[in-house]
């Protein structure tokens, strides 16, 4: 399993020594714009995987490098700083590297799986798949399988029971219109009752992340361990469920967008694009996320077609 990261930052670095950690890859290539970067980063992963019983190749390398990959992981974005209060400032700068980037990268990996990390994360991977050619099912963004972990957490420590016992999903944008999807939420096939305390902790899981980088100037480890769920249920072909970026079609009223839903992750990608029955709350609640995300998505496809300024 060939694995290539795009983007060598704090992100991208912490994703990389999970793969190689968990030996998910038995190659793994860093690539960075700086490349001095990704060469000091692949020289300490692969040092620190001699404390691991996995065999693990580890290198930098230019885009060419990347060729035969089985998943792609962009992690490439503008730089930011903490004081940043919205994703979608940096819409237009990460749409115009993923326009120079993508094509190099797909013509070098014609049959490899993306995965997508940059923000905005929802526009970013619709102007992915658009760039890419490639089926939708190869397209993924991280989505809100991040913001669903941190509602769990917080669920679990009112309910006491372990999060991953819980079977609840924050599904449409990964952003500021995110929302739990408490009428399908079950644990042990009980409903999961959406009280006021647990309404307020959706905006408390929406808001935990931007604490964090404000504080930190970014956010890593979540992040990183969404990755991995996602990687490892491809390479073992596991068809885990989680709730990620892909495009939507004819869900909700809502089409030609993409957004987080529950799907199964296998070997090929997206096997099964869930349809859960949302309350006529959450259904008008998922067409307000799409109808935000579409907004920075007609704003920025100019930058895609090759018109923009015209």
């Amino acid at each position: 399993m060939k694995i290539s990261v795009i983007g060598i930052g704090k992100v991208g670095s912490t994703v990389a020594f999970v793969l190689a950690k968990d030996g998910l890859a038995t190659e793994l290539v860093l690539y960075n714009r700086t490349r001095e970067i990704a060469r000091a980063d692949a020289i300490d992963i692969q040092q620190a995987v001699a404390f691991v019983p996995h065999r693990v190749r580890v290198r930098d390398g230019a885009i060419e490098d990347t060729a035969g990959s089985d998943v792609i992981i962009l992690c490439v974005g503008v730089r930011v700083t903490g004081d940043s209060s919205d994703r979608n400032e940096w819409a237009t700068g990460n749409t115009a590297l993923m326009k120079e980037l993508v094509p190099q990268l797909v013509a070098m990996s014609p049959s490899a799986i993306i995965i997508n990390v940059t923000n905005p994360l929802d526009v970013i991977t619709y102007h992915v798949l658009s760039i890419s050619g490639f089926p939708w099912q190869r397209v993924i963004g991280t989505g809100t399988l991040i913001d669903s972990a941190r509602f769990r957490e917080m669920l679990s420590e009112q309910v006491g029971i372990h999060p991953i016992d819980l079977n609840a999903y924050i599904l449409g944008e990964h952003g500021n219109s995110a929302f739990a999807a408490l009428s399908i939420a079950r644990s042990g096939g009980e409903p999961i009752d959406a009280t006021p305390s647990r309404q307020r902790m959706i905006e408390e899981a929406k808001q935990s992340a931007w604490e964090v980088f404000r504080t930190k100037g970014y956010t890593n480890y979540a992040v990183a361990m969404a990755v991995q769920m996602i990687v490892h249920s491809i390479v073992e072909d596991l068809r885990y469920t989680m709730p990620v970026s892909v495009l939507i079609e004819d869900y909700c009223g809502v089409s030609d967008v993409c957004l987080s839903v529950p799907c199964v992750i296998g070997r090929q990608g997206v096997h099964m694009r869930l349809r859960p029955q949302l309350s006529a709350e959450e259904e008008s609640l998922f067409q307000k996320s799409a109808a935000s995300v579409r907004r920075v998505i007609e704003h920025t496809r100019p930058i895609i077609v090759g018109d923009a300024g015209q």
